[in-house]
């Protein structure tokens, strides 16, 4: 049994009816520090939690890491089961996956090798392997701290989005009221700006997760979410917009709760990345479909600037081919720009 002293990382999963998918993500946890990690696995009470319970079980009892399994007892949702994660955990640092990722063989024990290497910090993100586009994403050129403060909040906040390959010092996550973030499916952007805002971070080039998502997606059809066939269906177009309203609110929480106006910034960094959703609009449903996606985009409670009507008009009279080609050397070069800071 791990001293609850020795504890670096809690590996943090969400989970809900996933069980192959779960199995798969236990399993490629592969680390030599058997006393510096604990997995925490939170069950949010899925028709399957029987046999998902089973599963864990033969996993601990096989497994050299300490394992802490939670099945609750009524259907949680995200934001609740992810604040439930936080207080089950023991470790000094908590590392959030989700069960349709994976680790990526023992980079883990860089991670555990580095941290002592570091500035003390109280939040961190990492890169992933896309698995679906064969590339990493949230990538950096080197490990670089990332100072306190409203700037580089402003900064890195997209990189809070994707719950996979976060870590935060358990003790700096601040607290809160999980109830008013209930179904926005983004609690995890609310605590990294929280804490950045007043404690030093860090981007860690250590790619930590292998990001697949191929489970079976719950939200918008569970018993802990109102019924939303757009949040449930990520086939269609428009289900992104739906993500963005709980992203939206959460951000807005953020400003209400510390006295910010990050809405404001962020507001332009939001149109600077819609070109990818208007594109898929525009190759799934040609105009009709844009023009569907313009006005539901146009009625979020964010102010789009002048980049996002550049794109719906070009994208409307010159078509998505040579809408992408044209705009191709801009998002790389700014892709390039990013990578490099």
């Amino acid at each position: 049994m791990n001293n609850s002293n020795d504890l670096l990382i809690s590996i943090c999963i969400t989970s809900y009816n996933r069980l192959h998918t779960l199995e798969r993500c236990l399993n490629s946890i592969n680390s030599k520090y058997f006393d510096k990690i604990e997995i925490v696995v939170s069950e949010d009470c899925s028709p399957g939690r029987l046999q998902i319970s089973e599963m864990v079980e033969k996993f601990r009892l096989n497994s050299p890491f300490k394992v802490i399994y939670n099945c609750n007892s009524e259907n949680l949702g995200y934001d609740r089961n992810f604040k439930k994660l936080v207080n089950l955990s023991n470790g000094k640092y908590l590392l959030f996956v989700t069960d349709d990722d994976e680790l990526i063989g023992s980079n883990i024990d860089d991670l555990i090798e580095v941290i002592p290497t570091l500035d003390d910090f109280s939040v961190a993100f990492t890169p992933y392997f896309d698995k679906s586009a064969l590339k990493y994403e949230r990538r950096h050129s080197k490990t670089f701290l990332l100072q306190r403060g409203m700037q580089s909040v402003i900064d890195y906040l997209y990189s809070s989005i994707l719950l996979s390959g976060l870590i935060f010092k358990k003790s700096d996550i601040p607290q809160y009221n999980e109830e008013s973030l209930k179904d926005l499916i983004y609690s995890q952007v609310y605590v990294f700006a929280s804490i950045l805002k007043y404690n030093d971070g860090y981007y860690i080039n250590i790619p930590l997760i292998n990001y697949i998502g191929d489970g079976v997606n719950s939200f918008g059809k569970n018993d802990a979410f109102q019924k939303n066939e757009l949040l449930a269906n990520r086939e269609n177009y428009l289900s992104n917009l739906e993500f963005h309203i709980g992203l939206i609110k959460v951000i807005k929480f953020f400003d209400l709760n510390h006295r910010e106006n990050l809405m404001k910034k962020f507001a332009p960094e939001y149109s600077l990345r819609s070109f990818t959703g208007m594109f898929i609009a525009k190759k799934k449903g040609g105009n009709i479909g844009l023009d569907e996606y313009w006005r539901k985009m146009n009625s979020l409670d964010i102010h789009l600037s002048s980049i996002s009507h550049v794109y719906y008009y070009f994208l409307k009279y010159f078509g998505y081919k040579i809408s992408e080609f044209l705009f191709y050397p801009f998002k790389y070069f700014l892709k390039l720009y990013r990578s490099k800071n």
